[in-house]
């Protein structure tokens, strides 16, 4: 079943790839992509992790989610933009003049912020023998725990953390846009890769390493929106950066997992690791398939877990709850804890709510996308700032849903408010 469901989703791949006329940032093709990376991973470890005995059910899902994606995505496509048209006032992105006292002055904040949260970090976990020891205590802290008298990071700081997190994305569309204009100054260069470290660094500190992948997946979006009319249908050079770029991050996100408390890989080799990360998920859904955990006691307990809390801190009747997932074996191999999107959907909605939501879902990221692709640049310039940050749920898909979990959310009009005022002072020139 798993070897079939594979060869479908290649077909799906490329299917879609012809579908949406050889663009390779349409969100019908990075869907079906994704999956089939994981599945290919998961196919990497058949014996190992007993993938002949994979479910009906589950690979039914997963081509189900997939068929509803590019039946959206089509739909969307024929309303909006039916013969692929590109505004061609998008070909042009204008060099973008950066406010430098503004820019040194938030890159100051952010790396006073840095400095607060590392030392937040310190005074949770008191002395550690190493580095790694004391994010491992961290992330188990924070992640794994409903002790009440278990540390916390102060509120305070939790808001500030989203500041250095958006400027990495607007930094990096700057620097981009610049870059494709060929505008670039030293200053232009020292302020991006100093936003950009501040970014790795706190992400580093709060134990989060999918907030690489998801700045990766940001500024691969902002290059594609800058060079649109400039790529040529089916320009497999781009591609071939991209996928580069991908093995260098992989490697990246190999190397520093002791470093950010994942002991338990100690042993383990960079394709064992890579493999279960992006693949262990396909695996793991289907062992919760098989062994389903429901709470029905609140409505969205999984899926809207953000909202849930929000509710829940203006008083109403919602027990608390883990964002991370119970980690499961098999045959004494531990997998992780991360079971694909619809591991939420279908724990709080069965399989009626997956529906429903997977179509929501691609409804949302197709109408943004094809909406964006036939608007002028030089207007919506905030609203390709934000796409690239939301397509990190489109390209985790196959992991986790961050979608509902985190966009769908209070914390999450902070950054809709955020990423405007932070790009608007950049980019105007104002007297202090």
């Amino acid at each position: 079943m798993i070897f079939i469901l594979f060869l479908l989703f290649i077909s799906l791949t490329f299917f879609s790839f012809f579908l949406f006329d050889f663009d390779y940032m349409a969100p019908s093709f990075i869907f079906c992509a994704m999956y089939t990376l994981s599945i290919g991973c998961s196919l990497i470890n058949y014996n190992y992790w007993g993938m002949g005995d994979f479910s009906i059910l589950t690979a039914s899902i997963f081509l189900l989610g997939a068929i509803i994606f590019i039946i959206a995505g089509f739909a969307v496509k024929q309303a909006i933009s039916p013969h692929n048209e590109i505004n061609v006032n998008i070909n042009f992105p204008e060099p973008i003049n950066v406010n430098l006292r503004f820019a040194f002055f938030i890159t100051i904040l952010n790396v006073v912020i840095l400095i607060l949260w590392i030392h937040g970090v310190k005074s949770m976990m008191g002395n550690y023998g190493s580095f790694g020891e004391m994010m491992e205590a961290y992330r188990l802290s924070t992640n794994y725990s409903l002790n009440s008298n278990v540390p916390t990071m102060p509120g305070y700081l939790s808001q500030l953390e989203k500041i250095p997190l958006s400027c990495g994305f607007i930094f990096g569309f700057i620097f981009i846009n610049n870059y494709v204009n060929k505008k670039i100054r030293k200053v232009d260069v020292l302020l991006v890769i100093a936003n950009l470290i501040i970014y790795c660094a706190i992400s580093i500190y709060d134990s989060n390493r999918l907030n690489l992948l998801g700045l990766v997946a940001g500024l691969t979006v902002y290059y594609y929106f800058l060079t649109i009319g400039k790529s040529q249908k089916g320009n497999f050079k781009i591609i071939f950066k991209v996928i580069l770029t991908f093995t260098i991050l992989l490697l990246v996100f190999y190397g520093i997992r002791l470093l950010i408390g994942r002991s338990d890989s100690q042993d383990q080799g960079f394709v064992e690791y890579i493999t279960k990360y992006i693949g262990g998920s396909i695996k793991l859904f289907d062992l919760f398939i098989k062994q389903p955990i429901h709470n029905y006691s609140t409505w969205g307990f999984e899926t809207f877990q953000s909202l849930n809390g929000t509710l829940r801190d203006l008083g109403m009747p919602i027990p608390k709850s883990l964002m991370a997932k119970e980690f499961r074996t098999y045959n004494g191999i531990n997998l992780g804890n991360v079971y694909t999107a619809y591991r939420n959907w279908y724990a709080d909605f069965n399989l009626r709510g997956v529906i429903i939501l997977q179509f929501i879902f691609a409804l949302f990221y197709n109408l943004y996308y094809y909406i964006l692709r036939k608007s002028r640049l030089s207007r919506h310039k905030i609203a390709i700032i934000i796409y690239g940050y939301m397509s990190m749920a489109l390209f985790l898909h196959p992991i986790e849903d961050w979608f509902y979990s985190m966009f769908i959310s209070v914390g999450f009009v902070t950054y809709l408010i955020i990423f405007p005022v932070i790009y608007i002072l950049l980019t105007r020139k104002i007297k202090f």
